[in-house]
């Protein structure tokens, strides 16, 4: 364990937690995380409800699948108003890093030494051309059982609003489940940049926005703005880095021409 660092989640993937790519899924990632957290701010003397998450970068570096076994160590990286804690996420098996994710709060201020953090540095993204075309990508309602333990929407919850959402922004460009299971083909995100706005109530109408910010040969990077129809308030936005991956090879591959093109359209440039 790395100086500074304690063991915060210790579990495993289920079967249920893994989704089309045939990986552990972004949402169930989230909720251990949450769970980290709630652990460590608890451990030192900070009571979880008083405090939100406002924002959250992530990358994944290596994939979990199906029976895997994990845990997660975390660390104090910045003090103050607004603390960040740092999060990495072991395959207890082998050892590997496979994710890392900085949590930054709000609410309660934490102090104490802080850990050296090592983790990859933010990635600056250029924002979303204005002449970028949106689409409608998710309308759902937020359940009771979204809700954390303090009653708001949890960071599981919230990625669960966006992970249906990205399929629906892909089969626009042309990733469409028929495309995915007769390739073989998945998508395999790599970072999570999102940003916490406001935090919804249970029983409130919400919709989620989508459009592509970069395509590369085989990377896509979208962005999503998770919405509340109810209060009309942006709630979340996500920017999602991911590539086209070959479920077989379990490698990313170039993306075909007719999926370029199209991103390019929904690019607006």
């Amino acid at each position: 364990m790395s100086a500074g660092f304690s063991e915060t989640f210790r579990g495993d993937v289920k079967a249920w937690e893994c989704d089309v790519v045939e990986h552990f899924t972004v949402a169930f990632y989230y909720e251990k995380f949450e769970a980290a957290g709630w652990r460590f701010l608890s451990d030192h003397g900070v009571d979880p409800r008083k405090t939100r998450t406002v924002d959250c970068y992530t990358r994944y570096h290596a994939e979990l699948r199906k029976g895997d076994l994990f845990h997660i160590e975390t660390g104090l990286i910045e003090t103050g108003l607004r603390p960040v804690i740092a999060h990495n996420l072991f395959n207890s098996e082998t050892g590997k890093l496979c994710t890392t994710m900085e949590q930054t709060l709000d609410g309660a201020p934490l102090t104490g030494s802080k850990v050296e953090w090592d983790g990859p540095p933010r990635e600056k993204r250029a924002p979303v051309a204005d002449s970028a075309k949106w689409i409608r990508a998710g309308m759902d309602v937020v359940r009771p059982g979204d809700l954390d333990w303090a009653g708001k929407l949890g960071l599981g919850g919230l990625i669960h609003q966006f992970s249906g959402s990205g399929f629906h922004a892909l089969a626009t460009i042309g990733m469409s489940p028929a495309y995915l299971r007769d390739k073989r083909r998945g998508f395999s995100t790599f970072e999570f940049q999102i940003k916490m706005d406001n935090w919804p109530d249970s029983g409130d109408l919400v919709h989620v926005d989508s459009t592509v910010a970069h395509v590369g040969s085989s990377s896509v990077r979208m962005v999503h703005r998770l919405m509340d129809t109810t209060k009309n308030v942006q709630l979340a936005e996500l920017s999602q880095f991911g590539v086209h991956l070959d479920l077989d090879a379990r490698k990313p591959t170039r993306l075909p021409e007719q999926i370029l093109e199209k991103a390019k359209e929904l690019l607006g440039r």
